[in-house]
C-alpha cells in the first residue's frame, strides 16, 4: 500500500546523510514501545532507527501524552508476566477458578512468546485477574494488593526513566510558566478535537499529533500507519514522517 507523504524505514539512513533530522525527531508512543518489547511486531526496524540517530547525538523529542500512553502499554506486558512469577511463586497458596485461570494465562503467554506474538493483556482480563486476587488473603493483605505491591511495581516504576535515559528523550513541556524553544505555537485542545473529528482518531493520538505539527521538530516516528497518514496530511509536505517497512505491508 502506497501512503501519499509517509516514507520508511529503509529510507532513513538516506535521509540522515542529507540532513533531513539532524533538528531533531518527534517519538510518538509506538515507536518507543516498538524499540523497547522485544516482542513487538516492528521492534528490530525501531531498534535500528535508533542505533542510525545515537552516534549522530540527533535530539529525540516527546511529550506527556507519549509518557502515558508508553506506560499503559508496559503495564499491560507486565502483568502478564508478572501473573506467571506470581504463579510459580505462589501456586501451591492458590485453587479453584484463581488457579485454572493463572494456568491458562501461562499456557497463552507461552504459546504467545514461542511465535514471537506480543503479550500485551486486554484491559478485560487485567480487571479479571484483579478481581479473582482481590478475594485472596496473604497475611492481611488481599492478592491484588500483594501482587502488585511485590511484583508488577518494582519493574513498572523505572521504565520510564530507563528509557528517558536510554534515547536521551527531550520532553516537551507546556507548563504556563515555561516557555520551549520547540514550538511554533501553543497546541490548543480545540485543534486537538479538530483532528479528532476529521480522521476519527483517539484523544491521546490526536494530542500527539497536534504537538507534533506545533512543533519546529521537522521528523516524525511512529510504528502507527493511521497516526503517519495524518501527520503527513496535516503537514503538507513541511514534515517527514517515517514509519517501519513491514508496517506498510500490514494495511
Amino acid at each position: 500500500m502506497k501512503l501519499t507523504g509517509v516514507d520508511v524505514f529503509s529510507n532513513f539512513a538516506t535521509a540522515l546523510s542529507e540532513g533531513v533530522a539532524h533538528a531533531g525527531c518527534f517519538a510518538d508512543t509506538t515507536i518507543l514501545f516498538s524499540a523497547t518489547y522485544p516482542l513487538d511486531l516492528f521492534n528490530e526496524e525501531s531498534e535500528i532507527v535508533f542505533d542510525l540517530i545515537a552516534p549522530l547525538k540527533i535530539p529525540i523529542f516527546t511529550n506527556v501524552n507519549v509518557r502515558a500512553e508508553f506506560l499503559e502499554s508496559h503495564r499491560r506486558v507486565l502483568i502478564a508476566e508478572c501473573l506467571i512469577e506470581l504463579l510459580e511463586d505462589r501456586e501451591s497458596t492458590f485453587d479453584g477458578a484463581i488457579l485454572e485461570k493463572l494456568k491458562a494465562h501461562r499456557s497463552s503467554y507461552r504459546r504467545k512468546v514461542a511465535e514471537e506474538k506480543t503479550a500485551k493483556m486486554d484491559v478485560s482480563q487485567i480487571k479479571m485477574f484483579r478481581k479473582l486476587l482481590s478475594s485472596y488473603d496473604f497475611q492481611g493483605r488481599d492478592g491484588w494488593a500483594l501482587f502488585c505491591r511485590d511484583y508488577l511495581q518494582k519493574r513498572l516504576s523505572p521504565i520510564w526513566e530507563d528509557v528517558e535515559t536510554e534515547f536521551e528523550l527531550n520532553f516537551i513541556s507546556l507548563r504556563s510558566e515555561e516557555e520551549t524553544p520547540y514550538l511554533n505555537s501553543r497546541p490548543q485542545w480545540r485543534m486537538a478535537v479538530d483532528l479528532m473529528g476529521r480522521y476519527g482518531i483517539a484523544s491521546a493520538d490526536a494530542m500527539i499529533l497536534n504537538m507534533f505539527l506545533c512543533s519546529k521538530i521537522p521528523v516524525l516516528l511512529t510504528a502507527d500507519v493511521e497516526m503517519a497518514e495524518c501527520a503527513a496530511k496535516e503537514s503538507k509536505g513541511a514534515k517527514r514522517v517515517f514509519i517501519p517497512n513491514s508496517a506498510i505491508k500490514t494495511v
